[in-house]
């Protein structure tokens, strides 16, 4: 009877803790910061000794600043390009799509200017997603800074972000 009772007992309070939980909607709108640690693969295609285009895919896992981040944990990937003259580049740009942890993807677009091999600054734009993030919107700027490449013919990057999202009403 006791072990019948206990039961009962651990049940309710599961119940009690876990529905407001899963109950609990998701903002429609916020705002966050993070950092993503990125690693790829680039095809260059030199014009001289001043000019490269250089092509690239790349990706990346993201850590938000807290754990409630839009992005937290996610994984992303990039297929971007850009063109440099004499190792300054004011026109690389991309599309991004990021997984989250629960399977729904968010995509965004970015540009960013700087120095190859050193740092850049750029623009994101959210501009869709799946499941729960159809229709998302919004912007943010980061940084990027190169790191010290894993491997011949690999590069690293870290960037860090501060964006505000917002998703469309519910109909």
């Amino acid at each position: 009877m006791i072990k019948k009772s206990m039961a009962l007992i651990l049940t309710l309070l599961l119940l009690a803790i876990a529905g407001p939980v899963v109950a609990e909607e998701m903002a429609r709108e916020g705002s966050g910061s993070g950092r993503n640690y990125w690693t790829g693969t680039f095809d260059v295609l030199s014009m001289g000794k001043e000019r490269v285009q250089m092509n690239y895919v790349a990706y990346c896992v993201r850590v938000g600043d807290t754990k409630k981040g839009l992005l937290h944990h996610a994984t992303g990937k990039v297929v971007g390009g850009m063109f440099a003259v004499k190792g300054v580049y004011e026109n690389d740009s991309g599309l991004v799509s990021f997984t989250r942890p629960d399977g729904d993807k968010i995509f965004l677009t970015y540009k960013c200017s700087g120095t190859m091999g050193k740092s850049g600054k750029g623009t994101i734009t959210y501009v869709g997603g799946t499941g729960k993030f159809v229709g998302i919107t919004g912007t943010g700027e980061f940084t990027r800074q190169s790191l010290r490449a894993p491997a011949k013919g690999v590069f690293a990057s870290i960037t860090f972000s501060k964006t505000s999202w917002k998703l469309p009403e519910k109909k």
